[in-house]
């Protein structure tokens, strides 16, 4: 390790050191998401020294089982899953050393006496009053029960010197209605600064880079409005089919399980103003204007700014109804209200089953050649910039060139970096999520005005689903062979 990088390192163990005792309840610690995602980003962090020294994470779930049965099937999950976690024997063992079970049922209030019963024996074991910190990593549908019930319970209560934070996973809501409702309740049972609604995919390095992509670079300021770009493709692609969330995605549909979320998310980083600074409050304005500033859809021309299919094999799955019309992919068509986007169209495009994973920015530029290069011959193109996102983060940037030989001919020469990754960067975004949770920074957690905004836009395509064809397309390909796209893709 170099002097840099146990800087950076010294310098995070600092804050967590300082920072007071913390217990991290994950509600749902045996599910999906726990074993795949949160479990590792304890482990990472833990590992790390990003944890508050005096810390409990308690798993609550079903399963009858001990504090010994939770760390075995703790340990398990990554061996299983994560067989290639670079962590020793050593630290896990330490890891699970943290960890505590609590045996109960989510709809059970008996459940949350015995959770407060947990909380209160690490307290009075460590002589300590500790923050808390709850994860719903549940099915949403439990979120508004579950809610009530912490609160009713008292076991989200704020002690003095103390903080209390909730984490709320995707999707926030199903529609516009059930979006205020969830959000009306949280405000009225919780502080907004105690409330912290997840968008992980703005916890990804690369998404964070748009923010220095844009407004670092005098060269992009200059030309970053309709004057000079023609169109945004904003992608994310995944060659996985919905395999054992099937159950949960025919609910849902992809529009509602990335669109109304990541992909809005990203849009609104590209067309957004800058920020007054990197206070947590300013980006997400930021962001909340650009969100409200998109065009309702106009409904009767649906079928011209909105695409959705479904790939071939979907219903043989077994928890797929026969008749499911539910969407694995779906296209968009978005415009700003504003004057600086004024008939820039902004694509959004999702699939599942697709030929290649991907999620990527594409920005195409006019073509402004002109005088000697303003020719047939010369064949100019605008300029391209591509932000990958995934599966690495890259950037490339497509230029017009003299070709060799000849004369003035053009071809198109690509200029292209690759981001390497630095030893300190969090390799999973719920590390950045469950620290920043920690230290009350609100900057990657949306705030109430996007997550309102973003289904007001949504919830009328919704609505009209189906008025508009569900077509095909077969597992591995790059799609339906119909598109709304104009501008390519």
């Amino acid at each position: 390790m170099d002097s840099t990088q146990r800087s950076n390192y010294q310098f995070l163990s600092i804050i967590m050191t300082d920072t007071n005792a913390t217990q991290i309840v994950i509600l749902g610690g045996t599910g999906d998401l726990s074993k795949r995602k949160l479990l590792p980003a304890l482990l990472d962090l833990h590992v790390r020294g990003m944890l508050p020294t005096t810390c409990q994470i308690i798993g609550l779930a079903r399963s009858e089982w001990n504090n010994q049965e939770y760390a075995d099937f703790v340990r398990t999950t990554f061996n299983t899953h994560h067989s290639n976690h670079p962590h020793t024997e050593a630290q896990i063992d330490a890891f699970c050393s943290t960890l505590t079970f609590v045996s109960g049922a989510l709809d059970d209030l008996t459940s949350y006496d015995k959770l407060e019963n947990a909380l209160i024996a690490f307290d009075t074991k460590e002589k300590v009053r500790s923050n808390r910190l709850f994860y719903l990593a549940v099915p949403p549908k439990f979120y508004e029960q579950i809610f009530v019930d912490l609160k009713r319970s008292g076991v989200a209560n704020e002690e003095p010197g103390t903080w209390m934070h909730i984490l709320v996973e995707k999707p926030f809501g199903s529609n516009l209605k059930t979006a205020q409702q969830l959000d009306k309740q949280l405000a009225e049972l919780y502080r907004e600064d105690q409330i912290f609604r997840i968008d992980h995919y703005l916890a990804k390095e690369a998404v964070q880079n748009i923010l220095s992509f844009r407004f670092a670079n005098t060269l992009l300021r200059a030309s970053w409005s309709r004057d000079a770009i023609e169109s945004v493709h904003v992608k994310m692609f995944e060659t996985i089919d919905v395999g054992s969330r099937a159950s949960f995605y025919n609910e849902i549909g992809a529009l509602r399980d990335v669109g109304q979320n990541h992909l809005l998310q990203l849009l609104a980083l590209i067309a957004m103003e800058e920020p007054a600074s990197f206070k947590p409050e300013d980006i997400r304005r930021a962001r909340a204007n650009a969100l409200r500033a998109i065009k309702p859809i106009d409904i009767k021309n649906l079928q011209q700014v909105v695409l959705r299919a479904q790939y071939e094999e979907y219903r043989e799955n077994e928890s797929v109804p026969d008749e499911s019309q539910t969407e694995t992919y779906f296209e968009l068509h978005a415009e700003f209200d504003t004057p600086k986007w004024e008939g820039v169209p902004f694509y959004i495009q999702s699939g599942k089953a697709v030929a290649t994973s991907e999620v990527s920015i594409t920005i195409k530029l006019k073509d402004v050649a002109t005088g000697l290069f303003d020719t047939e011959s010369c064949l100019s193109v605008g300029n391209e910039i591509k932000l990958t996102i995934s599966p690495e983060q890259s950037m490339d940037i497509s230029l017009n060139a003299k070709s060799p030989g000849l004369g003035y001919q053009l071809e198109t020469r690509k200029l292209s970096l690759t981001c390497a990754k630095n030893k300190t960067e969090l390799d999973n975004a719920y590390e950045k999520v469950l620290y920043d949770s920690i230290i009350g920074d609100h900057t990657l957690f949306t705030k109430t005005e996007e997550v309102i905004s973003a289904w007001k836009f949504i919830t009328p395509i919704l609505e009209h689903w189906h008025t508009i064809p569900l077509h095909s397309y077969k597992k591995g390909s790059r799609g339906p062979t119909e598109t709304i796209l104009k501008h390519g893709n």
